[in-house]
């Protein structure tokens, strides 16, 4: 057997086989990396979708929390308009109460006598404390005390712990 150059050998052979599995690999790879490539991609979409819809879920949910805080605020606002209604209406009512006592003790009470003056003078004073409530709403009749609370500190704490251990006594029973 003579030797021909020409002639594929078994080296030549597998040489080319292993050209083929090599194409074939790297083939391969680059289809894996195309398609990493395509998924990180997509990835990165859907994240920035899921992003931008928490972003706007996120400004439905501040808009509509401030929309319940301003509306929580006004309803507040009308609550308290309301209370400080029927109280102007309640301080009202009981100094109207008050002058009718008055009247009331001044048609019961003896024209003479030392019970006469003592009976004249609770009537001059439930009178003149109907009018007051009747006259003022209670926004002046706050600053009112205030003022006098200002004026005279140590009175008024000794009158609230008197009214304080009135109350106290009065629940006990």
């Amino acid at each position: 057997m003579t030797y021909n150059p020409d002639r594929p050998t078994a080296a030549d052979s597998m040489q080319r086989d292993l050209n083929r599995t090599a194409d074939t690999a790297h083939d391969t790879v680059d289809r894996a990396a195309d398609k990493a490539h395509t998924t990180v991609d997509a990835i990165a979409d859907k994240t920035q979708e899921v992003a931008g819809d928490v972003k706007h879920t996120a400004q439905q949910v501040a808009d509509k929390a401030r929309n319940l805080g301003a509306h929580v605020v006004d309803t507040a606002q009308d609550l308290g308009a309301q209370a400080a209604n029927r109280a102007d209406a309640a301080t009202t009512t009981v100094g109207g109460k008050m002058t009718d006592a008055a009247q009331t003790i001044r048609d019961n009470a003896p024209t003479s006598g030392p019970i006469a003056h003592v009976a004249d003078t609770a009537a001059d004073t439930l009178e003149q404390a109907g009018s007051y409530l009747q006259e003022q709403d209670l926004a002046a009749i706050r600053a009112d005390l205030e003022g006098i609370i200002r004026r005279y500190p140590v009175q008024s704490l000794l009158v609230g712990l008197g009214v304080g251990y009135l109350l106290a006594r009065s629940m006990r029973r």
